[in-house]
This record gives structure tokens, C-alpha cells and sequence, in this order.
């Protein structure tokens, strides 16, 4: 029998039993329950991504050749206007057969805003003068200073949309970074779910639309035509001239994998992960499968919408204009020469005269006054004597002149007259409605205008010829060659070298018979309109044909051998193709302005396109003494 236990003993019993003694433990998942299993992959996925933007990124805005490059040079048009300044370069002749261009800055490390020259290239014009800067192109392009030639050609417009890309560039490079380090954060759980899904489903949004308009600036800065203020190129199209390299597929690809971890971070992520209370999670596995796949997909037809309307703006869609029957090859296409030996640039024009030596053999137009011989000897070269439909040369083209490009001297000379709105107008207005040249400069001017005679004054309503203007002179050119395609439907070629060099082997340099198988006609009008249209006893109707040769009309004839002419030369810079031979009317003679049209109807008629000869050119200054020719002979019946 066990003796009682003693108040003091069943305390102890107490204490020291723990067979009854529950020991509530707190959990870890109460304490830190953490961030649900697909919060973190997403977080994971969202930091590889940032971290492969930035990589990518930072290549294309390291490389010099990232974003554009050049065409193969068989696929490279002629950037420069050669009508304006007779300058005949691809791009890759100017810029180099490997050019390139990057988000930040091109082959060479220049960036949008440099200019390789150290100025502008319509300052450097303004200051010297277009004929020095022609004349340093070779040397420029020598010494690589048309590199980045955006600031350098003026394209304002242009370089401001390329600084935009490069910035977004830049901006998409340091939030992705940053993106990298607070994904890392929310992985280790030291950012608040709810400020973790806002501020990251922000940032991603950012980056998705800032992707988005690098890739939409990517197509219109690609197609679209840009304005440069400068005479040499005045107008650009990247899309003409490069091709695209692989930074215009990063920002594709940079554009899909941000929009792919935005639609993530909304659907695979909540403001309650971490929280006890699941049922304020509603986001399931596969639902947010399939909410993203549905947002990615919503993105990516947004954007090929957008991409399409920057197409359709830029004419992407246009239907082709050309009207050309390609299946009928025109043999005269690109017919004419640049180049006497490979890749010399012969024809390029060059400086008339080194240390008061004529670098050029004789030049065109000349005075052609009765009488008058020039001060260059010609040698044994002769003009071609004959009226040219007596030999086998035929006329390939017609064009004419804002006044006189010759001089004679009581005919059309500098003291003839016209319509004081027209004549030297320098402004936009007269540019836009005398001719598409990047310069207009009008020549001499007949003595027939009278403003009380209503036939000089009275308006033309013209159809077919375009900046023309009744009472002012124009001076005719009708180049003839026996190289042409005479007798067949390509007869006539717009640009007229493309017709005079038609056909290989009739015009040779050694031996020399450009003077023997070239000729142009030449014949200067004043415009009129006395309202009788077709009925006019001014009014010829085949133009077209050659000089007209009735009545007083090539009765006095100049002949002699020069050069082509245009406003790309002067008495400073030559034509290098020369000689040719010229047969020019020394009198100025009335016509109406309807014989002016239907030359120009006919014109527009011909297989190949006219349609850039409608339109009077500008007139080269009379050439200097010292460089015409002294075998001047004359026809007169």
C-alpha cells in the first residue's frame, strides 16, 4: 500500500510529465510563407530575358553596321542628281562597297550628328560655290569624309528620327539592366509582391511599346522618302540603297520578348503572392497559360497592323505607276557611259583649267554670232558639214533650255526681253514651275517680246509640257547619234545619252569619232499665243522630228564641235563628253506655244519614258572664249 503523495510531490509530478504537453511550433511557411512556385519562374524568366535584351541592345548599339547596310553594288541605283550637278556616284562609291550604318553611330564611329567634312554639305556649297564642291567630291570621297552623311547631307528630318531610335535604344539598355537586378530582388523575396507585379507589369509595358515604336521607326525611316537640303542629293530613300541587318531582327525580337513577359507578369504573378489566404490567389496554372498566350497573340496582330499603316503611308501598297511593258526589253536602258576604263569616272566633269591649262577638249554652248571664232584649237577635228539627215546619225531625243544657252548677238543674246515674273525668278515657286532641277539658271533672251502685243502676254492652258510660259525663250536641243535605235520603237530616250550610246561599238574614244557619229541641233523660240491654237501660221506640227528647216527656220546655221552642256557646267567645270558636233540656228524665231505641246504630247507617246524631258532645263553660261572651239563653219542659203 503506497503512502499518500504530499501536495509538494504532485507538483513536481507536474512539471516534470511532458507525455500530455503540446508545444505549438510556428511554422516557416507562417513566418516567411514566400512567393508561390510559377510567381518565381516567372521572376526567373523575366530576369534571363532582361539580361538578354541588354546583351542584344548593347551589340547593336556597339556596332557600327547593325542596323543598315549596302545593296550589292549591282543593286545600287545612282544616289546623286546628276541633272543638278553632274555627278554620277552609287552610294557605294561615295561611302565605300561595305558601308554601314548602326543605332549609334556608323562604320567609321561617327554618330548621327557628325559631320565627316566638319560642315554641311549646303553650307560648304553656300560658301564656295557649287562648282568647287564638285569638283572636291573625288577628293572628299578620297580622304573618307562622306561618312554618317546624314548631318553632313542636311537630311534634318532624318537625323531626327535616327537620334529618337538611338535614344529609345539607350533607354531599352538601362531599364533592362535595372530589370535584371529587381527581378533577382523579387526571386529572393525582398520586394513586396504588390509593388513586384505592379511596378514590373509597368516597366515591361514601357519596354513592349518602346520596342514597338523602335520597329515601326525601323519601317518608316526605311521607306520613306527624306528631304536633305543640299543640290548633290537632294532627296533619299534608305530602302533604295541598304539592305537591313540583324538589329531590325533584335528589335522584332526584342519587341515579342517584352510583350511575351509583360502578358507573364500580369498572369503569372499576383499582389497577394506570399499571402496565407490562397483563396485570394485566383490565378490557376493553366488560366494564366492562357490569358498570356491570348495577350502575346493580341500584341503581335496590334503591331502588324500599326506596321501596315506605316507601310501604307510611306506608299508601300501603292500599284506601280510604271506603265512600262517589261517583257519588251528597251536596248538603249542605262546605255550611257560613266566610265572610259574600269571604274575611272572618264565622263565625270572635271576642272576646266590647272595653272591656265585646259584639262577638257572644247565646250558647248558657244557664241555662235556670224563671224565669231574660238580661241581653242580644235586640231584636225571638223564638224560634221552635212545637215544630219543626210547621214546616218537620227535623232534620239528633244529637251530644251530656260533661255538661250548660245549667244547671237542681236538674236538671243543678254539684252533680250521677257516676262519680268519669269525670267532669273529664283524663288520656290519659279523652281517648282520651270523645271525639277535642283537649280534653274536662265540663259539669253530674243528680241521678239512686246508686253502691248497680246500674243506674248495672253496665258497658254498647256496639257502636255509643263513650266512653260508664253513670251519667253527657249533654246531646242535635239541630240542626234548613229549609235541610236534609229528606225525602231526605242528611238527616243529620256535621258538622251541613254539614246545616243545605244548601240555598242559605233562611237569610239581611240581612235576619237564622238565629233563624227554625235551631233545636236539647236534652235532658239520665243513662245507665243495669239489664240488660234493648230491654225496659227506660228504653229509646227511635228517638232519632234528635228530643226525645223522652213521658211527663215535653219537658214543660218553655226556649226561646230563642243561638248554636252546643262547647269552642271560653267567656265569652271567642263563636260567631259565632248567633242560632238553642233549645228545651231543663229536666229531667234516665233512659235506657238500648241507646237510646244504637241511636241510634248508626242514626247510622252514614245516607248520609253519621256516624261523627264517636259520641262525646260536650266541653261549653261555661255562658254568662255578659251574654250571654244575655232573650226566654227556656217550654212546659209
Amino acid at each position: 500500500m503506497s503512502a499518500p503523495s504530499t501536495p509538494k510531490q504532485e507538483e513536481m509530478d507536474s512539471v516534470s510529465s511532458t507525455a500530455d504537453v503540446k508545444i505549438a511550433v510556428a511554422s516557416v511557411e507562417a513566418i516567411n510563407p514566400g512567393i508561390p512556385m510559377q510567381a518565381k519562374l516567372a521572376h526567373v524568366l523575366a530576369a534571363f530575358v532582361s539580361a538578354t535584351i541588354a546583351l542584344c541592345v548593347a551589340a547593336v548599339l556597339a556596332d557600327g553596321k547593325s542596323v543598315i547596310k549596302l545593296k550589292d553594288v549591282d543593286a545600287l541605283p545612282i544616289i546623286t542628281d546628276e541633272d543638278a550637278t553632274g555627278l554620277h556616284y552609287r552610294a557605294d562609291e561615295l561611302l565605300g562597297p561595305t558601308y554601314g550604318v548602326g543605332l549609334h553611330h556608323d562604320q567609321s564611329g561617327r554618330s548621327w550628328n557628325e559631320a565627316g567634312a566638319g560642315s554641311t554639305l549646303s553650307y560648304l556649297v553656300e560658301n564656295l560655290g557649287l562648282p568647287a564642291v564638285v569638283a572636291a567630291v573625288p577628293h572628299v570621297i578620297s580622304i573618307d569624309s562622306l561618312k554618317h552623311p546624314v548631318h553632313f547631307l542636311s537630311c534634318d528630318e532624318l537625323e531626327k528620327a535616327g537620334m529618337s531610335a538611338m535614344s529609345l535604344g539607350f533607354i531599352a539598355e538601362l531599364a533592362s539592366i535595372l530589370m535584371v537586378l529587381f527581378h533577382a530582388l523579387c526571386i529572393a523575396g525582398l520586394v513586396p509582391s504588390k509593388i513586384g507585379k505592379v511596378l514590373a507589369a509597368l516597366v515591361w509595358f514601357v519596354l513592349t511599346a518602346g520596342f514597338g515604336i523602335v520597329v515601326m521607326l525601323a519601317i518608316g525611316i526605311y521607306t520613306t522618302e527624306w528631304e536633305c537640303k543640299n543640290v548633290v542629293v537632294p532627296r533619299l530613300r534608305l530602302s533604295d540603297h541598304f539592305d537591313y541587318t540583324y538589329g531590325y531582327v533584335f528589335a522584332i525580337i526584342g519587341y515579342v520578348a517584352s510583350l511575351l513577359i509583360f502578358c507573364v507578369t500580369l498572369c503569372f504573378t499576383s499582389t497577394t503572392d506570399g499571402a496565407t489566404d490562397k483563396a485570394k490567389n485566383p490565378f490557376s496554372l493553366g488560366g494564366a497559360a492562357a490569358k498570356t498566350l491570348c495577350g502575346v497573340a493580341t500584341g503581335l496582330v496590334a503591331s502588324a497592323v500599326i506596321a501596315n499603316v506605316v507601310l501604307a503611308s510611306n506608299g508601300g501598297f501603292n500599284p506601280d505607276d510604271d506603265n512600262t511593258d517589261y517583257t519588251v526589253v528597251n536596248p538603249c536602258y542605262h546605255q550611257k557611259p560613266y566610265h572610259a576604263g574600269p571604274n575611272d569616272h572618264y565622263f565625270s566633269n572635271t576642272e576646266c583649267f590647272q595653272d591656265t591649262v585646259a584639262q577638257t577638249l572644247e565646250q558647248a554652248g558657244a557664241n555662235v554670232t556670224r563671224g565669231y571664232v574660238g580661241g581653242m584649237d580644235a586640231g584636225d577635228r571638223v564638224p560634221i558639214l552635212e545637215m544630219y539627215e543626210n547621214t546616218d546619225l537620227c535623232p534620239v531625243n528633244v529637251h530644251w533650255h530656260l533661255g538661250a544657252e548660245h549667244l547671237s548677238v542681236g538674236e538671243y543674246d543678254e539684252h533680250g526681253t521677257g516676262p519680268d515674273d519669269h525670267h532669273n525668278d529664283t524663288s520656290e515657286a519659279h523652281r517648282a514651275l520651270a523645271s525639277a532641277d535642283a537649280e534653274i539658271r536662265a540663259g539669253g533672251r530674243c528680241h521678239h517680246y512686246d508686253v502691248s502685243d497680246a500674243k506674248f502676254t495672253t496665258p497658254y492652258d498647256w496639257q502636255y509640257c509643263t513650266g512653260m510660259l508664253t513670251g519667253e525663250t527657249y533654246e531646242v536641243h535635239w541630240p542626234h547619234s548613229a549609235a541610236g535605235a534609229c528606225g525602231t520603237q526605242w528611238q527616243y530616250q529620256t535621258p538622251f545619252y541613254d539614246g545616243v550610246f545605244c548601240n555598242d561599238g559605233i562611237i569610239t574614244i581611240t581612235p576619237l569619232n564622238t565629233y563624227e557619229k554625235i551631233g545636236v541641233q539647236g534652235q532658239v523660240y520665243t513662245i507665243v499665243n495669239d489664240g488660234l491654237g493648230t491654225a496659227s501660221p506660228f504653229h509646227y506640227d511635228n517638232m519632234i522630228a528635228g530643226m525645223i528647216m522652213e521658211g527663215e527656220f535653219g537658214q543660218d546655221i553655226a556649226k561646230y564641235t563642243g561638248s554636252t552642256t546643262g547647269t552642271s557646267r560653267d567656265n569652271e567645270i567642263c563636260s567631259r563628253y565632248t567633242p560632238i558636233t553642233w549645228q545651231v540656228d543663229r536666229k531667234c524665231h516665233m512659235i506657238s506655244a500648241s507646237s510646244f505641246d504637241k511636241m510634248c504630247q508626242d514626247m510622252l507617246a514614245m516607248s520609253d519614258d519621256m516624261s523627264g524631258d517636259v520641262y525646260p532645263h536650266g541653261a549653261r553660261e555661255v562658254v568662255s572664249h578659251e574654250l571654244t572651239a575655232n573650226n566654227q563653219a556656217n550654212r546659209k542659203k
